[in-house]
């Protein structure tokens, strides 16, 4: 293909970009969808392409890039109309859209919904790649996971009781062992009805020794 060619060629892909971000912009007043600013995207990365390659650099900064950068939205004002921000997320997404694709599919339909906005997919991009980096130890333990961990850590505070009473026929000491952990043996034991009954009765019991203790006073 001679120069010539390609040239027409990326000219002609190129018009055809510009007409479907124009288009996209415009869907924008109705509601935002991702495809739309995929479109934009698209467009403003093709800017920042020849903005490059007429300022002679390799990266898009510095003073020559911004210059040319400035004159290409000069001729396209109603990208002026998008702030600068977003404009450049838009092309931050087209530079990562397979892993924001990824992402994407991954979502549930109402969140996917929600996140059409190119700021709103970077922000999503940016906390998975923190959560990934978390060591695992780090990470918020499933609810499922802690009641598993507190009934296992119950069953064996139970069965070490239990060995006891068997070892010395008494779940406990009464007098050294401090209340919290008399009260898990007695629960971990017994039904929940008996702890009422318990509770009831102990109330009873305290109740009597105060009256007794006033009489004797």
């Amino acid at each position: 293909m001679t120069d010539a060619i390609q040239e027409a060629v990326d000219s002609e892909y190129e018009a055809r970009i510009e007409r479907e971000a124009e288009a996209a912009a415009k869907h924008l007043s109705e509601g935002q969808q991702w495809s739309d600013w995929l479109a934009i995207g698209r467009l403003m990365a093709i800017g920042r392409n020849k903005a490059m390659l007429r300022s002679g650099t390799n990266e898009p900064v510095g003073a020559r890039y911004n210059k040319a950068f400035a004159e290409w939205l000069d001729a396209r004002q109603w990208l002026r109309v998008i702030d600068k921000a977003t404009r450049s997320h838009a092309m931050w997404c087209v530079d990562h859209v397979e892993e924001l694709e990824r992402l994407r599919q991954n979502m549930g339909a109402t969140k996917r919904d929600n996140a059409n906005h190119p700021t709103t997919m970077r922000r999503h991009w940016e906390r998975t790649q923190r959560e990934g980096e978390k060591d695992p130890a780090e990470k918020k333990e499933p609810r499922s996971k802690a009641l598993e961990r507190e009934l296992e850590a119950t069953a064996a505070e139970r069965d070490k009781w239990k060995r006891k009473a068997e070892m010395d026929g008494s779940l406990f000491d009464l007098k050294q062992d401090p209340a919290p952990l008399i009260a898990k043996v007695i629960v971990s034991h017994v039904t929940p009805y008996k702890v009422g009954e318990i509770l009831k009765a102990l109330t009873v019991e305290r109740d009597r020794l105060k009256a007794v203790k006033k009489q004797a006073g």
